[in-house]
C-alpha cells in the first residue's frame, strides 16, 4: 500500500510543478508589475 501512496504523492508533486510553471508563464502582466514595484521598494 505504501508504494501506491508514494506513487500518488510523486504524481501530485509533478502536477503541482507543471501547473505552477504554466501559471507563472501565463500569469497576467499586472502580476509582473506588482513584482517590479516590490523589487523597487526593496531597493529603496
Amino acid at each position: 500500500m505504501s508504494e501506491y501512496v508514494q506513487f500518488g504523492l510523486a504524481m501530485a508533486l509533478m502536477l503541482a510543478i507543471l501547473i505552477g510553471s504554466y501559471w507563472f508563464v501565463l500569469s497576467p502582466s499586472r502580476g509582473e508589475k506588482q513584482q517590479a514595484k516590490e523589487s523597487e521598494q526593496k531597493a529603496n
